[in-house]
């Protein structure tokens, strides 16, 4: 992997390399590192992971993009720090761009999202009660394991991805059954993104042991541990195999990010935002 500097205006479209792009590396309370939303462009096709309140504003006023040029969407989970910003992404299609949103998601996700989060902004209009196949073409992923956690897999228009499913707010110890909907991502078998996740041992060395091609590996970082048992802690992260923090970038992280030495710890830094991270 290499990695350049963003220059003026916002790809997303390259010469076929896989590219990953973010957003903003924050967590949800932060404003100077934004969200973690990511971008991943490869050839003509992009896919946003992602799209929270802040994700619009980054995209126009910081990268000189415009939101309704947005075409493929990805969400990992309910949290307006990256959902937050879907109501205005199928607005701009409805309105502007005149196109539906593909969107990636698993049909329990498509429900759920739309009943409990979009349905009351945007399920009228002037042609009448509108439904969530009105602003979105559903890419429904495949499920390609149950256990011992589902995962699921799509291809994005030429963009590799598979879904895993997380622990990230849950009403039991260790339940996947009792949680929040949330998924992190392999991306192309070369890049692991956790998205927003727990302290998970076990599913982390089951899913390097079952892709060996991952390359870089960029986790969810709570550098204070407030929300440890939601987010993973950093004292938690910087217990595992060097073989593994010296492939880790850590995002997701608040303004008490200068607390901390990542790559004294045995990380491989902290994610950027003005950064591309190029693969070959």
């Amino acid at each position: 992997m290499k990695t350049r500097p963003f220059i003026s205006n916002l790809e997303l479209t390259n010469q076929g390399q896989l590219s990953l792009f973010f957003i903003g590396t924050g967590n949800a309370f932060t404003k100077t590192s934004f969200q973690t939303n990511l971008l991943v462009i490869k050839g003509k096709t992009h896919l946003l992971i992602d799209c929270g309140t802040l994700c619009s504003y980054a995209i126009e006023n910081l990268y000189n993009g415009k939101i309704a040029d947005i075409q493929n969407v990805l969400l990992t989970h309910p949290h307006a720090d990256h959902i937050g910003g879907v109501e205005e992404l199928a607005l701009a299609g409805k309105y502007i761009t005149k196109r539906r949103v593909n969107l990636v998601i698993t049909d329990k996700f498509k429900k759920l999202l739309w009943n409990e989060s979009l349905r009351g902004g945007i399920q009228f209009s002037e042609e009448g009660r509108m439904t969530f196949d009105d602003y979105f073409v559903q890419i429904k992923p495949s499920r390609i394991q149950k256990k011992p956690f589902e995962m699921y897999e799509a291809d994005a228009f030429g963009i590799n991805v598979k879904l895993f499913r997380t622990r990230h707010v849950t009403t039991r110890k260790d339940s996947l059954k009792n949680s929040q909907i949330s998924y992190g991502l392999i991306i192309d078998d070369k890049v692991l993104f956790t998205a927003d996740t727990q302290f998970n041992r076990p599913q982390l060395k089951f899913l390097l042991d079952k892709f060996p091609k991952i390359e870089v590996i960029f986790h969810d970082c709570d550098v204070m541990g407030y929300s440890r048992g939601v987010h993973a802690a950093y004292d938690e992260l910087v217990t595992l195999p060097k073989e593994i923090k010296s492939k880790t970038y850590l995002c997701h992280y608040s303004e008490a990010v200068n607390t901390i030495d990542a790559l004294v710890d045995g990380f491989a830094g902290l994610a950027k935002h003005w950064v591309y991270y190029d693969f070959e």
